[in-house]
Protein backbone atom coordinates (compact mmCIF):
# COMPACT_ATOMS: atom_id res chain seq x y z
CA UNK A 1 0.00 0.00 0.00
CA UNK A 2 1.35 3.70 -0.92
CA UNK A 3 2.47 6.26 1.61
CA UNK A 4 1.31 9.42 1.28
CA UNK A 5 2.66 12.49 2.68
CA UNK A 6 -0.10 14.84 4.17
CA UNK A 7 1.23 18.22 5.44
CA UNK A 8 -1.69 19.76 7.69
CA UNK A 9 -2.36 23.24 9.78
CA UNK A 10 -3.79 22.88 12.90
CA UNK A 11 -5.65 25.99 14.94
CA UNK A 12 -7.38 26.52 18.12
CA UNK A 13 -8.42 30.22 19.68
CA UNK A 14 -11.21 29.16 22.42
CA UNK A 15 -10.60 27.77 26.18
CA UNK A 16 -7.68 25.38 26.21
CA UNK A 17 -6.29 25.88 22.84
CA UNK A 18 -3.48 23.82 23.63
CA UNK A 19 -5.40 20.64 24.87
CA UNK A 20 -6.95 21.11 21.37
CA UNK A 21 -4.23 20.98 19.62
CA UNK A 22 -3.19 18.03 21.67
CA UNK A 23 -6.20 16.28 21.09
CA UNK A 24 -5.84 17.36 17.40
CA UNK A 25 -2.70 15.23 17.11
CA UNK A 26 -3.22 12.36 19.25
CA UNK A 27 -6.38 11.70 16.88
CA UNK A 28 -4.40 12.10 13.87
CA UNK A 29 -1.87 9.43 15.28
CA UNK A 30 -4.64 6.75 15.85
CA UNK A 31 -7.09 7.31 12.61
CA UNK A 32 -4.95 9.14 9.88
CA UNK A 33 -1.18 8.08 10.53
CA UNK A 34 2.58 8.93 11.76
CA UNK A 35 3.44 12.52 12.58
CA UNK A 36 6.88 12.43 11.12
CA UNK A 37 8.07 15.96 11.71
CA UNK A 38 6.01 19.36 13.65
CA UNK A 39 6.48 22.92 13.68
CA UNK A 40 6.53 24.69 17.17
CA UNK A 41 3.83 26.71 18.19
CA UNK A 42 2.73 29.83 17.14
CA UNK A 43 0.57 32.56 18.28
CA UNK A 44 -1.40 34.78 16.14
CA UNK A 45 -4.14 36.97 15.77
CA UNK A 46 -7.63 36.20 14.83
CA UNK A 47 -7.43 36.79 10.67
CA UNK A 48 -10.06 37.88 8.58
CA UNK A 49 -12.97 38.67 12.38
CA UNK A 50 -12.41 40.27 15.02
CA UNK A 51 -11.79 38.10 18.43
CA UNK A 52 -10.16 38.98 21.83
CA UNK A 53 -8.89 35.00 21.76
CA UNK A 54 -5.21 34.37 19.97
CA UNK A 55 -5.23 31.33 18.06
CA UNK A 56 -2.50 28.94 18.45
CA UNK A 57 -1.23 27.55 15.35
CA UNK A 58 1.62 24.32 13.87
CA UNK A 59 2.23 22.46 11.19
CA UNK A 60 2.43 18.64 11.03
CA UNK A 61 4.05 16.08 8.69
CA UNK A 62 2.20 13.09 8.30
CA UNK A 63 2.69 9.81 6.60
CA UNK A 64 -0.56 7.96 5.42
CA UNK A 65 -1.90 5.28 4.14
CA UNK A 66 -5.01 7.40 3.20
CA UNK A 67 -5.96 8.79 0.44
CA UNK A 68 -6.94 12.57 0.47
CA UNK A 69 -10.58 12.23 0.36
CA UNK A 70 -10.58 9.54 2.97
CA UNK A 71 -8.14 11.59 5.32
CA UNK A 72 -10.03 14.60 4.93
CA UNK A 73 -13.31 12.21 6.24
CA UNK A 74 -11.32 11.38 9.23
CA UNK A 75 -10.04 14.94 9.51
CA UNK A 76 -14.03 16.44 9.70
CA UNK A 77 -14.68 13.49 11.74
CA UNK A 78 -11.91 14.75 14.41
CA UNK A 79 -13.12 18.27 14.73
CA UNK A 80 -16.67 17.08 15.00
CA UNK A 81 -15.67 14.96 17.79
CA UNK A 82 -13.16 17.83 19.54
CA UNK A 83 -16.89 19.43 19.53
CA UNK A 84 -15.60 22.21 15.90
CA UNK A 85 -19.21 23.52 14.41
CA UNK A 86 -19.05 25.74 11.77
CA UNK A 87 -16.14 27.24 10.19
CA UNK A 88 -18.12 30.41 9.38
CA UNK A 89 -22.03 32.01 10.00
CA UNK A 90 -22.60 33.62 6.71
CA UNK A 91 -19.06 33.42 5.24
CA UNK A 92 -17.95 35.03 8.17
CA UNK A 93 -15.16 33.38 10.09
CA UNK A 94 -15.63 32.72 13.66
CA UNK A 95 -13.76 31.49 16.81
CA UNK A 96 -13.12 27.52 17.17
CA UNK A 97 -12.15 24.91 19.09
CA UNK A 98 -9.87 23.23 16.60
CA UNK A 99 -9.29 23.76 12.97
CA UNK A 100 -7.71 21.18 10.79
CA UNK A 101 -6.52 21.94 6.94
CA UNK A 102 -5.05 19.89 4.32
CA UNK A 103 -2.43 22.41 3.17
CA UNK A 104 -0.30 19.70 0.84
CA UNK A 105 -1.14 15.95 0.15
CA UNK A 106 2.22 14.78 -2.09
CA UNK A 107 2.81 17.13 -4.36
CA UNK A 108 -0.49 17.03 -6.04
CA UNK A 109 -2.73 19.80 -7.18
CA UNK A 110 -5.96 18.63 -6.82
CA UNK A 111 -9.75 20.57 -6.72
CA UNK A 112 -13.44 19.34 -6.10
CA UNK A 113 -16.07 20.77 -4.29
CA UNK A 114 -14.86 19.73 -0.56
CA UNK A 115 -11.08 20.04 -1.43
CA UNK A 116 -8.53 22.25 -3.15
CA UNK A 117 -4.86 21.07 -2.96
CA UNK A 118 -2.82 22.96 -1.97
CA UNK A 119 -4.95 25.11 -0.03
CA UNK A 120 -6.68 27.94 -2.00
CA UNK A 121 -5.23 30.86 0.71
CA UNK A 122 -1.97 29.16 2.92
CA UNK A 123 0.03 31.57 0.33
CA UNK A 124 -1.35 34.42 1.96
CA UNK A 125 -1.16 33.78 5.49
CA UNK A 126 1.88 33.53 7.56
CA UNK A 127 0.19 31.77 10.43
CA UNK A 128 0.56 28.92 8.09
CA UNK A 129 3.97 30.22 5.98
CA UNK A 130 6.25 30.40 9.45
CA UNK A 131 5.50 26.90 10.82
CA UNK A 132 5.67 25.17 7.35
CA UNK A 133 9.26 27.03 6.36
CA UNK A 134 10.17 26.01 9.75
CA UNK A 135 9.94 22.70 8.36
CA UNK A 136 9.34 22.61 4.72
CA UNK A 137 11.43 25.62 3.61
CA UNK A 138 12.42 24.10 0.25
CA UNK A 139 9.20 22.68 -0.34
CA UNK A 140 8.32 23.85 -4.10
CA UNK A 141 4.36 25.06 -3.73
CA UNK A 142 2.99 23.38 -7.10
CA UNK A 143 0.79 26.23 -8.06
CA UNK A 144 3.23 29.56 -8.20
CA UNK A 145 6.35 26.85 -8.54
CA UNK A 146 7.91 29.29 -5.18
CA UNK A 147 9.39 27.55 -2.43
CA UNK A 148 7.93 28.30 1.50
CA UNK A 149 10.57 30.26 2.48
CA UNK A 150 9.61 32.60 -0.83
CA UNK A 151 6.19 32.65 -0.38
CA UNK A 152 6.88 33.77 2.99
CA UNK A 153 9.38 36.36 1.65
CA UNK A 154 6.75 37.19 -0.57
CA UNK A 155 3.91 37.35 1.63
CA UNK A 156 1.91 40.59 2.33
CA UNK A 157 0.58 39.50 5.71
CA UNK A 158 1.78 41.83 8.59
CA UNK A 159 0.13 39.92 10.86
CA UNK A 160 2.10 39.34 14.34
CA UNK A 161 3.05 35.84 14.46
CA UNK A 162 4.73 34.98 17.79
CA UNK A 163 6.58 31.57 18.89
CA UNK A 164 4.65 30.09 21.91
CA UNK A 165 6.14 29.92 25.40
CA UNK A 166 4.68 26.64 25.94
CA UNK A 167 6.35 24.16 23.52
CA UNK A 168 3.97 21.40 24.68
CA UNK A 169 3.96 19.54 21.21
CA UNK A 170 8.15 18.86 21.99
CA UNK A 171 6.19 16.98 25.21
CA UNK A 172 3.66 14.70 22.68
CA UNK A 173 5.59 13.62 20.12
CA UNK A 174 9.48 13.41 21.06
Amino acid sequence: MEINQLVLSLGSNINSRSLYITKACKEIINEIGEIINFSSVYSTPPIEFESQDYFLNCCLIINTKLDKNYALSKIEEIEKKLGRTKKSIKKNYISRVIDIDIIFFNKERFKSSKLIIPHSSFRERKFVLIPLNEIIPNYIDPISYLTVRQLLENCRDNSIVTIHKNQFLKTLLQ
